[in-house]
């Protein structure tokens, strides 16, 4: 059987032929080595990368050196590409999205706990993100395994939270000081990669707690992109969405993964969320990504 496991050093360890998944911590989180995804991988190395996936949630594959080509045409594999709707991608593939933090930025892009783009009716599955520039320390990213974070709720909060519903607008203003997303975007030296600012707002309602499609976990669905819960105003919102944001933080639900030149992150975020520290101000850090579409939330 290809995929077996290892016990090292009380880590428990997945072993995909030269190539071994450790755990980074105990919720979430693995590095992956011994893998070269700029050549076509065996169908037994596809599947087990697939199921590490499945149980890690966030897995940072090592030592890559990837074209934008090359990038995109792993991405796909997960699926089909989900255009970010506010920026422009590369010019010799507009798939790639480019995030440059330049020396001079005013603000770090990310630097919040998210999923990405919950706004959108049906939010991205899977994010990839390649590092091409890093700054000499700091810039990492940190993670929730957003299942733990459910699991860890009382049941009389869970009874609680079933019936609610989020309201995501990735327009609201709230989230960046009042200012417009062309405005804040200007402050992290981005302004030119936005795409049409004057489309209308894309706005997203999904369910508090979020069934997995491929395990069948449940998780509390939470991030800053959430305004307030479908029929409440943002005000008699915010005690609640106070709490549930400070309780994914809680060091027991994370994993810190530290970024190496040639790192490929890739997490799910159907069930995780993340921030990028800004730790790093008068530096160049510049990354490829590419998300992948999913669903609806159930």
């Amino acid at each position: 059987m290809l995929i077996t496991r290892i016990e090292k050093d009380g880590l428990m360890g997945r072993k995909t032929g030269n190539a071994l998944a450790t755990p980074i911590a105990g919720a979430l989180g693995a590095d992956v080595r011994g893998i070269d995804l700029s050549e076509p991988l065996s169908d037994d190395v596809w599947a087990a990368l697939e199921t590490a996936f499945l149980d890690h949630k966030v897995l940072a594959i090592r030592d890559q050196t990837l074209d934008p080509a090359t990038f995109l045409a792993f991405s796909k594999r997960w699926g089909d590409v989900h255009f970010y709707p506010y920026m422009d991608g590369l010019p010799e593939e507009p798939e790639v999205f480019e995030i440059l933090a330049k020396p001079d930025a005013q603000r770090i892009f990310g630097n919040r706990w998210h999923s990405d783009q919950m706004y959108d009716p049906t939010p991205v599955k899977v994010t990839l993100l390649y590092a091409k520039d890093l700054p000499p320390v700091g810039g990492d990213t940190l993670f929730s395994n957003l299942e733990l974070a459910y699991e860890h709720l009382s049941d009389g909060m869970k009874t609680m939270l079933s019936g609610l519903k989020i309201y995501c607008d990735g327009a609201d203003k709230s989230r960046y000081g009042g200012m417009s997303r062309e405005q804040w975007y200007a402050k992290g030296g981005m302004a030119e990669k936005l795409n049409a600012p004057e489309q209308e707002p894309v706005i997203g309602i999904h369910p508090l707690i979020r069934t997995h499609p491929e395990t069948g976990r449940k998780c509390l669905y939470i991030g800053d992109q959430v305004q307030r819960f479908d029929g409440m105003s943002a005000e008699d919102s915010k005690p609640l969405l106070d709490y549930l944001m400070k309780h994914i933080e809680r060091p027991e639900f994370t994993c810190r993964v530290q970024w190496e030149p040639g790192t490929l992150v890739l997490w799910d975020n159907r069930c995780t969320c993340h921030y990028a520290i800004a730790d790093y101000a008068g530096h160049t850090r510049r990354m490829h990504r590419v998300t992948i579409a999913g669903d609806v939330p159930v």
